[in-house]
């Protein structure tokens, strides 16, 4: 399934961002739980999949204000199941993030019958030098669990995602598709540095079956014309099922 993030359109309400993301093709939504308080209304949430008839198939949490939203998160996911829960490591000093993170987080995953997969996140240093967040390069991640692969995040640190493929094997189960166009990070997954399509196509022969989020900015999709917005969430869908929508020979995984 290709999912669209409530992030990308944060100068948007929610039931327009679902409305939006029906019309261009998406087949489902992630949520980011973040300071909006809709996004910790699971009622909301419910009616809103059953109005757009577009499944809720993952959440994730801000990074930025992960340690104050940990209980409006666990009360909103437990209100679905057989979600993805698409969690980023903790920052070195964030201790009540991390201690729910080891804790709580596989158990509540556990119970609802979610899926919980590690999100690497672009690098950040402390005083310059000192990287914010331990366990965010691809063998710790894989180490951990499941990953979620961000591309943009990917990229930004000095990766191959090509090579991604081979490193994570089957524990990639879940990716975070966008671009780097002329040095803007998550930009629309058809055009930038990164070689998405043949991404795709490479999974597409490997026969990955996990789901896709479409994650980007809300300045690439240029958030404030509707219709160019629009425009671009078509776009994007298109490039999908053109680079991994498509028949051919399925190898092996």
């Amino acid at each position: 399934m290709l999912l669209f993030h409530s992030d990308n359109l944060p100068h948007h309400g929610l039931e327009r961002t679902f409305e939006l993301a029906k019309e261009a093709g998406f087949d489902g939504m992630e949520i980011g739980i973040n300071q909006n308080v809709d996004t910790h209304n699971p009622e909301y949430l419910k009616s809103l999949e059953a109005r757009y008839q577009m499944p809720i198939k993952a959440f994730s949490l801000s990074e930025k204000k992960d340690e104050t939203l940990i209980k409006v998160f666990q009360g909103t996911v437990r209100e679905f199941q057989n979600c993805t829960l698409n969690l980023h490591n903790a920052s070195s000093f964030a201790f009540k993030y991390q201690r729910w993170l080891k804790e709580i987080a596989p158990r509540l995953a556990k119970k609802y019958k979610h899926r919980l997969c590690f999100r690497n996140l672009p690098p950040e240093m402390m005083m310059g030098v000192i990287p914010k967040r331990r366990s965010n390069n691809l063998d710790a991640l894989k180490n951990q669990g499941l990953v979620c692969l961000d591309l943009t995040a990917l990229a930004l640190s000095n990766n191959d995602i090509m090579q991604a493929i081979t490193i994570l094997k089957g524990k990639m189960k879940h990716i975070y598709l966008s671009n780097v166009y002329r040095r803007t990070p998550y930009s629309l997954p058809d055009r930038g540095v990164l070689p998405v399509e043949s991404f795709l196509t490479k999974l597409a022969k490997l026969g990955y079956s996990a789901n896709f989020t479409v994650k980007v900015s809300g300045r690439t999709l240029q958030e404030g014309n509707e219709e160019m917005t629009l425009q671009k969430m078509k776009d994007t869908v298109a490039f999908y099922d053109k680079y991994f929508n498509q028949d051919g020979q399925t190898l092996e995984l």
